[in-house]
């Protein structure tokens, strides 16, 4: 069975990597809404939610477009 100690080895690290999943959230240039959205995913479902975030998030497209001559 698992002890406090054991549960605090998997517990803290993911605790630390949604906090950081949510600061990296809200300084992405995305709407409001899906700032909101990708929170309370984070919060519900720590993670789940983080590898969502990792995978499915919003990317840098435009930087990449810019270094191959497109403009927006």
């Amino acid at each position: 069975m698992f002890s406090l100690e054991t549960g605090s080895v998997i517990v803290i690290p993911i605790f630390l990597v949604s906090l950081w999943v949510v600061a990296k959230i809200f300084q992405s240039e995305e709407r409001s809404a899906v700032k909101v959205l990708w929170t309370i995913t984070i919060f519900i479902l720590p993670a789940l939610g983080c590898a969502l975030w990792y995978f499915i998030g919003p990317r840098k497209e435009s930087l990449h477009q810019e270094k191959l001559g497109f403009r927006q």
